[in-house]
């Protein structure tokens, strides 16, 4: 035999041992026939493979496999694997307990009486699922009743004494707060006694006031014509006055333009002079003309150059100056307002 065929039957036995002692951790001893039974709850509680099943206490196989169906309800299919010549009832109920208050799960077998040769369940028969909650787990179907019962007297019995030491004590801190409770209620209903007497005697005086104001606002819808030609006429009288003060200040706008129309021919004549007077001395004519040489007469000239620019920038900026006002106020009234815009 070969090294490689060796080699593949120790793989082989591996893997078969692996599966096996798998299996034999999960509870299932894949050496041994086994029986299964299919059980089906409507939830299982995180019930998972591996969960052991119990007859009086006594573990007697575990669940193979835990399967969601896809039907309307959303059943939850149960495989249980029992050990080798374990025999059931037909009619045995598989319920599903809690072993703790973690949340361990356990499936208990319950049936009335053993069972016998056709009576027996036989592998892969479907048995009756049953969930019970963690009360009914720890002390048994029967017992839950009375189990009920101590509780609720004894929560009775709590509920009588936090009574009697809350509510029936005037000293205790719930009791004086019932009590101020109960006077401030009291006060509230003399209150609201008072507050209707006030309004039933009250009651004509407010009838009165409000047929008052329901004739002034007749009157007021009577009049509503009246009251929109008032408003009418006081809006058309007020654009007449800013119609006359516009036309007036119109016009001393416009004769202030004619002023200064005449100012502006009168300066362009003056100016017409001047060149004249500067070709002439320029063509060398006259006494200026001769004196052209002249430093100081050319100072001269160009100082009078530069106030007869002086003069015209002063006929564009102060056209008023030069208007025949009848008062030097007013001169000295425009005089202000340039000072004050440019400052």
């Amino acid at each position: 035999m070969s090294n490689e065929v060796k080699v593949g039957i120790l793989a082989v036995v591996a893997i078969a041992l692996s599966v096996w002692g798998y299996k034999f951790i999960r509870g299932k001893n894949l050496l041994l026939q086994a029986n299964t039974y299919k059980v089906y709850y409507p939830r299982v509680d995180r019930m998972q493979v591996g969960t052991q099943v119990f007859i009086n206490g006594v573990e007697v196989g575990n669940v193979a496999s835990v399967n969601l169906l896809s039907d309307v309800d959303r059943t939850v299919e149960v495989v249980l694997d029992l050990k080798p010549g374990m025999t059931i009832p037909k009619d045995t109920k598989a319920v599903i307990v809690s072993t703790g208050f973690m949340g361990g799960k356990a499936i208990m077998l319950e049936y009335p009486r053993p069972c016998s040769g056709d009576d027996c369940a036989k592998s892969g028969d479907v048995l009756e699922g049953e969930f019970r909650g963690l009360l009914g787990s720890m002390v048994g179907e029967d017992n839950v009743e009375q189990y009920v019962g101590i509780i609720k007297e004894g929560l009775q019995d709590v509920i009588d004494t936090l009574n009697r030491a809350l509510l029936e004590d005037p000293d205790s801190p719930l009791g004086k707060s019932l009590k101020d409770l109960e006077s401030t209620l009291a006060n509230l209903n003399s209150a609201t006694g008072q507050l209707d007497g006030l309004l039933r005697s009250s009651s004509g005086s407010i009838d009165g006031t409000l047929a008052n104001l329901n004739a002034i606002t007749g009157n007021l819808k009577r009049n509503n014509d009246k009251i929109n030609s008032i408003l009418g006429n006081a809006d058309s009288l007020s654009s007449q006055l800013v119609a006359a003060d516009l036309e007036q200040t119109l016009r001393e706008v416009n004769g202030a333009i004619a002023g200064l129309k005449t100012t502006m021919e009168s300066a362009n004549s003056a100016l017409d002079g001047v060149s004249d007077v500067v070709g002439k001395i320029k063509n060398g004519e006259g006494s200026l003309g001769r004196l052209m040489s002249d430093e100081e007469l050319y100072n001269n000239i160009s100082e009078l150059s530069q106030r007869a620019d002086s003069l015209i920038n002063d006929f564009q900026d102060r056209p008023y100056r030069y208007m025949p006002f009848k008062s030097r106020s007013k001169v000295k009234k425009f005089d202000r307002k340039d000072a004050a815009a440019g400052g």
